[in-house]
């Protein structure tokens, strides 16, 4: 039997050349196609990621002026809003205090009104125009006068008591100076036993019995009125406060508010 014969040495090397050869073909053309199609992959990547990013961009550009416009529209229209309803509250708020205003001078009115009616004398209603109060002087400006019916002297009163006496006037004007006058003298007397007494002005808010007609004493709280020695008897002044040694008069009538009062006539 004879063996196989192997094939000669030249056939082997030609045939490992082939290969050697066909691998490095098919390697170079791996890669001029690996050259080829990655550029233009890489391309086709990074148009699309560009061209994503763009259109990102411009949807985000137009939605963020979108919510911008929106949000000024809106909070444009909010604020002009809270403003029209700041502005009407204030106009309520204005509105309501004129009618507490109002009312609270209504109410003084019909107060003073009732009183005209309950009292013996004449009566002038008359609203107060100034009110002057300084070192000097305490005095107010009212519009009546002499056409009304006003003389030097008249008693001024309002719903809380007795006011001032009438200093001067002419035909549509007068001035009635305030009993905390320091120039204001009134004849009073003193409670239920009624004492006879001087009530003179502080030159402030106080009111003082400066002489008492009789050697007796005085309890705090006892009522004060205008005695028979003056124009008008019987007109509520206020109430005795000791303060030491002295006899003070508690008013109830809000000298610096007055607004209007009523000037009284004794009757002839």
């Amino acid at each position: 039997m004879y063996g196989k014969r192997s094939p000669p040495a030249l056939f082997k090397r030609s045939n490992k050349k082939k290969l050697v050869l066909s691998v490095a073909f098919y390697c170079g053309i791996i890669v001029v196609l690996h050259m080829k199609v990655g550029d233009y992959f890489f391309e086709k990547c990074r148009f699309f990621v560009n061209s994503t990013t763009e259109f990102i961009n411009r949807r985000y550009d137009a939605l963020e002026r979108g919510f911008l416009n929106l949000r000024y529209f809106v909070f444009e229209d909010v604020h002009s809003a809270l403003m029209n309803l700041r502005n009407e509250n204030i106009s309520l708020s204005a509105e309501v205090e004129n009618l507490k205003k109002l009312r609270s001078e209504n109410e003084e009115l019909r107060k003073l009104l009732s009183l005209k009616k309950s009292i013996r004398y004449s009566a002038i209603a008359a609203k107060v125009i100034n009110i002057f109060s300084n070192d000097f002087t305490r005095s107010i400006l009212l519009n009546v006068g002499k056409n009304d019916g006003v003389s030097v002297g008249d008693l001024v009163i309002n719903c809380d008591g007795l006011v001032g006496r009438i200093l001067e006037t002419n035909d549509a004007h007068s001035r009635a100076l305030l009993i905390t006058d320091m120039n204001a003298v009134i004849p009073v007397k003193i409670g239920d036993r009624q004492i006879n007494a001087i009530m003179t002005g502080g030159g402030s808010d106080k009111l003082w019995i400066s002489a008492l007609r009789e050697d007796v004493p005085i309890e705090e709280g006892e009522v004060v009125k205008t005695s028979a020695y003056g124009i008008c008897e019987d007109i509520p002044v206020g109430t005795i406060k000791k303060e030491g040694q002295k006899l003070a008069v508690k008013s109830k009538v809000a000298f610096h508010l007055l607004k209007h009062v009523i000037v009284l006539k004794k009757e002839d």
